[in-house]
């Protein structure tokens, strides 16, 4: 049996469609579907019904699951540990970064690659949770809320405070002000970010008026005067035409963290990124808990 073929099958009952699958493999979907294809014939059955919701794992698919995740628990524990013995400041690194623009994290990631040559770096961006024990990343930079913390298998450091506050366009709250426009809130259906220790918009007397998901869009729909968004502060504070709603405190909601999976702690080219962007919270616009240099020891 293809190790190939059983990713496919992995793949697609994780994501439920061969163009997703596709993406998360980096081939095409022509290759998907030949690849399930061959495997449907190898085993003698169908593996997977397709619906209008995506495609179903038969109860065949079912039993091959298990075996094929113990397969790739197996392979890319492997992986860590050779990985995790590389002692050469070369080769590639995953970096998984927030699709929320930070200026510092950007200008911190260039200076490393400018400083290691050798060291090819491979960044996505998502706010979506990532696994690194499946080396979907070596690196990751995620936020979290205050109550929660890594898994176990995860060495991680904070390196930066997230606070949320209700921004408003300034021109916006003086037109308010003067009566010329009245103030609503821009909501999101779907966020990573609740609103935490905020208050909820209705408390604040503020009409819901838009639904924006993402905090970029909530960014640009704030900045072109559209209404009163929630926003972490370090996003907003790079906007100079922003300011909190007055008399509505900013909440603290977590930290930034910079993770990666325990299994590549040895490696070299792992250690010197991790250490490089572990700098970031000697420039993050709040305060950490403890300082960088106590959890780099503890990591």
């Amino acid at each position: 049996m293809n190790w190939d073929d059983l990713k496919v099958l992995l793949a697609l009952s994780r994501e439920g469609s061969t163009r997703k699958a596709a993406s998360t493999m980096g081939v095409s979907n022509t290759t998907v579907m030949r690849r399930l294809e061959s495997l449907e014939e190898h085993i003698g059955g169908k593996l997977f019904n397709r619906t209008p919701d995506g495609y179903k794992p038969t109860a065949l698919a079912d039993q091959l699951l298990p075996t094929a995740k113990t397969v790739e628990q197996t392979l890319n524990e492997a992986e860590r540990q050779v990985s995790g013995k590389d002692s050469e400041l070369s080769g590639r690194v995953k970096l998984s970064l927030p699709a929320v623009p930070v200026t510092h994290i950007s200008e911190s990631v260039a200076e490393f690659a400018q400083n290691y040559p050798r060291i090819e770096l491979d960044i996505s961006v998502s706010d979506e949770p990532v696994d690194l024990a499946r080396r979907e990343a070596d690196i990751a930079v995620r936020g979290l809320p205050k109550d929660k913390r890594p898994p176990k298998d995860i060495v991680g450091i904070k390196i930066g405070r997230i606070s949320l506050g209700y921004y408003v366009h300034k021109e916006l709250l003086s037109e308010a002000a003067r009566g010329q426009r009245q103030l609503t809130c821009i909501r999101a259906s779907h966020t990573v970010l609740n609103l935490g220790d905020l208050p909820a918009p209705e408390t604040l007397g503020l009409e819901s008026r838009h639904l924006i998901d993402g905090l970029t869009p909530r960014m640009v729909a704030v900045t072109h005067k559209l209404g009163v968004a929630a926003l972490p502060c370090f996003l907003a504070t790079q906007h100079p035409d922003l300011i909190l709603l007055p008399g509505i405190p900013s909440a603290h909601w977590g930290h930034t963290w910079l993770l990666h999976h325990k299994d590549l702690r040895q490696s070299a080219r792992i250690r010197a990124l991790f250490k490089h962007l572990a700098a970031l919270g000697e420039k993050w616009p709040s305060a950490w808990d403890t300082s960088v240099e106590e959890q780099i020891k503890a990591a």
